[in-house]
């Protein structure tokens, strides 16, 4: 009797101004895969409570400017759920967040997805320069993010994925240029074994 595999999961996780976003979503494409990210389920929960400003711009309440506030919990509870709603239906899909939590493994291995964990990272000075750019646009989010980094509270061990995972791949993009994506891809075509397909 043959036994239908589960999905293949790509978490994509890393410090903030890592560039986990620019290589998920070049994964995605890539893969022609679903692309799940924690910042795009927080904007989209902090719209569902913001407001017109006089000026026209759209004023979020103080909360989704918090680093690991409120909205961010939610937000991941629900990527976790999202997660789990494609998981179980048996899609292979792109998930990205900074840490790749134990809880959003457990889910993933509930529904006997085959996870690869991509771990992207850049030198510190790199980091530095990302996030000190991203915080003069302004945003209070990212202000915070640049504070933690400057304090030293964002090491790299906080980030790495968890055990358990089938593969894990090591991203470095202090190069800055093209996402270096072939290395991911060709990992999860290992995943999928000679009969592989994209669920």
């Amino acid at each position: 009797m043959s036994v239908r595999p589960g999905p293949v999961v790509i978490a994509v996780c890393g410090c903030p101004g890592g560039g986990k976003t620019t290589i998920a979503s070049a994964v995605a494409a890539r893969l022609g895969i679903p692309f799940l990210t924690r910042d795009e389920i927080k904007a989209g929960l902090g719209l569902s409570s913001a407001f017109a400003a006089e000026d026209g711009s759209v004023q979020f309440e103080g909360d989704f400017h918090v680093a690991g506030g409120l909205v961010s919990l939610r937000a991941e509870a629900v990527l976790a759920d999202a997660a789990r709603l494609f998981a179980s239906l048996g899609v292979s899909f792109v998930v990205e967040s900074s840490v790749f939590s134990r809880e959003l493994l457990g889910v993933l291995l509930a529904c006997d997805a085959r996870v690869l964990a991509v771990h992207v990272v850049a030198r510190e000075a790199v980091v530095g320069r990302r996030l000190r750019a991203r915080a003069a646009g302004g945003r209070a989010v990212d202000q915070q993010l640049l504070a933690l980094f400057e304090r030293g509270e964002m090491k790299r061990s906080i980030f790495e994925p968890p055990e358990s995972v089938a593969a894990v791949v090591e991203i470095d993009t202090s190069s800055g240029g093209a996402p270096a994506i072939e290395t991911i891809v060709a990992a999860t075509v290992a995943l999928l074994g000679p009969s592989g397909g994209s669920g």
